[in-house]
């Protein structure tokens, strides 16, 4: 194994960068690593580079300790090089510097929209802080322009015009749907209660649906045979009838 000390130079602004490497073939190529040399090469080609050795060290110890002498903190300070950090592998420190460079490339990025932030919070349940903070800023920014979903409602990919969304005044549908209706077979008294509470409400209320034909009347909906029962359904009655929640399933008899 050879342990070398290298130089690489840009033949182009003679900006350079200074690594340690090992390796079994010394020319193998190699010209250095880390974020700014990387995306140097990306952008001038590794023909407009050229590594030069500096010194040859007998253990990868001893080229540790020597990356440490030729990679310090002044060498990183120095604009006219790539290298972000000091030298001796892990052992390395960022630079004030290097954090500016750093930090300033990120932020083009993300301004740029090359770099796209999903933070540390992705998929995880909104606070109500943060539910809070959105609705106010919303309710800000709608009391001098039009909701562009107005009087509209989405429909099979589209928005159409003067429809009542069919969900309005119901409670839980949304998180019906953001579970997938995969809620669980219902406990008998769940049902029960449920039954006895539509029963009163629709004594003085109008059931929502009523005159209407319903939406997927005349629409030939892909059926699924139950396993259970053997049942030809479709989706939304599968999932809450049949399939998990099927009465002929032995763990729900």
């Amino acid at each position: 194994m050879i342990y070398i000390i290298y130089e690489t130079i840009n033949l182009i602004n003679g900006k350079k960068y200074r690594g340690m490497h090992k390796t079994s073939n010394i020319e193998d190529g190699y010209l250095g690593s880390g974020y700014a040399f990387e995306n140097a090469i990306k952008k001038h080609g590794k023909d407009n580079f050229k590594r030069e050795i500096l010194e040859y060290c007998n253990s990868y110890e001893e080229l540790i300790e020597k990356e440490k002498i030729y990679v310090d903190d002044e060498w990183v300070k120095d604009s006219s090089n790539y290298n972000l950090k000091t030298g001796g592998q892990n052992y390395g420190i960022l630079s004030k510097d290097s954090k500016k460079k750093i930090s300033e490339t990120l932020k083009r990025k993300y301004e740029s929209g090359e770099i796209i932030s999903v933070g540390p919070n992705k998929g995880k349940p909104t606070s109500g802080d943060t539910k809070k903070k959105i609705s106010d800023t919303l309710k800000k920014k709608y009391e001098n322009e039009e909701h562009p979903s107005k009087g509209k409602t989405k429909s099979s990919g589209s928005w159409k015009e003067g429809n009542v969304p069919w969900n309005k005044g119901l409670k839980g549908v949304q998180e019906s749907i953001r579970k997938g209706l995969k809620l669980g077979p219902e406990s008998e008294e769940t049902k029960l209660k449920k039954s006895i509470s539509a029963k009163e409400r629709y004594k003085t209320h109008e059931h929502h649906s009523k005159g209407k034909p319903s939406w997927n009347k005349g629409k030939d909906m892909p059926k699924f045979e139950c396993p259970h029962c053997g049942k030809m359904v479709d989706k939304l009655n599968g999932n809450k009838w049949h399939f998990e929640n099927c009465k002929m399933k032995k763990e729900n008899y």
